[in-house]
């Protein structure tokens, strides 16, 4: 009874959708977890990712593109729903958004659904678990929420969890001499094959949306695409930066110590006091065990992109490439041992930008600038949900807070944003990584990136606690309870090297005085309030 009326449910939501524009193409929605830009299309020609460089050549590259928080669910959060975190309410793993304010918001595939594409979901999309909706249900039975599995919600169909992983011992890293078909995210590549095959069965295009959890870690891999080249470790600025106010760093090991040969790493990783000395962070793992873990780490992004390769394979056999927009974005950046962290977490450069490549359907070549083009402007990935709306001709809701960067790709030229807004919290005088759960102050760094600048204040955050959301329903930046400041030069930054820059802290030397209030008064003026 319950299925008949959910499709019962579902036929009424198809009978009331929207018609698709005239002409409008399918979908292939992609995305990677924990991927940082560090690919071809990027300048790193030592790695091995052909598929990217072909969507690449066939597309643009987008450069300078930044998310609004270094943290999986959160930044998921803002691409899916087009709102930002102060917005959304959602800074960290747990809450989920439809219940943080109360706002029933559409959500991107489900906009698409709305407008007759068919939606379809594979692996992580959506943060499993509470970020989408599955308090409410049984995560653990494998119900994982109304934007997650139900017909009734972003998806036209039930979504596709993998079922199968390696972690070897719960270890941080390490190869598996095990066919690609068998790991989670060949899984959901596969399946997603499946339908790209039987496409023409249906009369709607699709929204195919795929979701990697490579390169997150444990960073586990099929052997076959181990990276050979050679690992450079350490970094260049294997350093804390200079003059950082000490709440706005990062303790990774916090989270390493969780992996059976991370936690075996003794007494260094559990002995270092990043909370008094900053600088212990800097031997808290031996170098030759970071160069194993960064190995491992880019030979992941070879697995994932072998993948992609699939499904254009796929898209190929099928005489769809040309009839399909490709998209793929990365959930935040990431570090591998700049400033002696990794993972993400903060409001570092390497941490908020992001990898985005788009191949627009061949549709729409006659309007669209030549391809294979890299776009210099500062994007968000606020701008996405925008930007795909308008990239197939539907107008744009003015409730979204990202801009459509479809008119770059018409115009490379075009003047863009001259300005990205991102935040992270932290907890001062705690190196706890999840803030709400530490004793001490609130504090919410908030950044504002320009071109030739990073500026970012560290404030006195009202919320302290997530769960209930009740008590920070009204939290917003208290910009005369400021706690800390930080200010790093740009003006050379090319973007495609990590580590050459944010490695000393201007903010409080006496010549750059007058850049910092003037980005202070310009931070305070245009953050977007909730």
């Amino acid at each position: 009874m319950a299925r008949l009326a959910a499709a019962v449910a579902l036929l009424l939501l198809s009978s009331c959708a929207a018609a698709p524009p005239p002409g409008a193409h399918h979908i292939l929605f992609l995305a990677s977890d924990d991927m940082r830009p560090e690919m071809s299309p990027y300048g790193h020609d030592y790695m091995a990712t052909p598929s990217f460089q072909r969507l690449a050549d066939d597309g643009f590259t987008f450069r300078r593109s930044y998310v609004q928080q270094a943290l999986c669910a959160p930044s998921r959060t803002v691409l899916l729903t087009g709102r930002r975190p102060d917005t959304s309410r959602v800074w960290t793993i747990g809450p989920y958004f439809r219940d943080t304010t109360g706002r029933n918001w559409t959500t991107l595939p489900q906009f698409f659904k709305e407008h007759s594409w068919r939606s379809i979901g594979h692996g992580k999309i959506f943060h499993e678990g509470a970020p989408s909706g599955g308090a409410k249900v049984n995560p653990s039975a494998g119900d994982y929420g109304p934007d997650q599995d139900q017909a009734y919600g972003s998806w036209s169909v039930p979504y596709f969890h993998p079922n199968m992983t390696y972690t070897d011992g719960h270890r941080s890293n390490g190869a598996v001499d095990e066919p690609w078909q068998k790991f989670n995210d060949g899984q959901s590549t596969l399946t997603a094959i499946e339908w790209i095959k039987n496409a023409s069965e249906y009369e709607e295009p699709f929204f195919l949306a795929v979701g990697f959890h490579r390169p997150h870690i444990p960073y586990i891999y099929p052997k076959e695409f181990e990276f050979n080249g050679t690992v450079v470790f350490p970094p260049k600025d294997y350093a804390i930066t200079k003059g950082i106010p000490y709440m706005a760093p990062h303790d990774w090991t916090t989270e390493g110590v969780t992996y059976s040969d991370l936690k075996a790493i003794t007494p260094s990783i559990t002995a270092h006091n990043f909370r008094k000395n900053l600088s212990s962070l800097c031997t808290a793992v031996p170098f030759a065990k970071q160069a194993e873990m960064k190995r491992s780490y880019y030979s992941c992004i070879q697995y994932v992109d072998h993948l992609v390769g699939q499904l254009l394979q796929a898209l190929d056999e099928e005489n769809l490439y040309e009839q399909t927009t490709v998209i793929f974005w990365g959930d935040h950046g990431y570090k591998l041992g700049e400033h002696c962290d990794w993972f993400k977490q903060d409001n570092y450069e390497d941490s908020t930008r992001f990898p985005l490549i788009v191949k627009p359907a061949g549709g729409l070549a006659h309007s669209l600038a030549a391809r294979g083009q890299m776009i210099e402007q500062l994007v968000e990935e606020v701008d996405i949900f925008p930007s795909l709306i308008d990239l197939v001709g539907i107008p744009v809701p003015q409730s979204l807070q990202g801009t459509s960067w479809v008119p770059l790709l018409k115009n490379p030229e075009t003047a863009g944003k001259d300005y990205v807004l991102m935040q992270y919290p932290h907890c001062e005088g705690n190196d706890t990584p999840n803030c709400w759960k530490a004793n001490g102050t609130q504090t919410m760094g908030y950044s504002i990136r320009v071109t030739d600048w990073r500026y970012t204040e560290w404030l006195e955050f009202d919320c302290d606690r997530h769960n209930p959301m009740s008590n920070c329903a009204s939290a917003a930046p208290q910009w005369d309870r400021q706690i800390g400041a930080e200010l790093y030069d740009h003006s050379t930054d090319t973007s495609e090297t990590f580590g050459d820059f944010e490695n000393e802290n201007l903010a409080y030397l006496p010549e750059h005085e007058a850049t910092v209030e003037e980005l202070h008064q310009r931070l305070r003026s245009v953050w977007v309030p909730a």
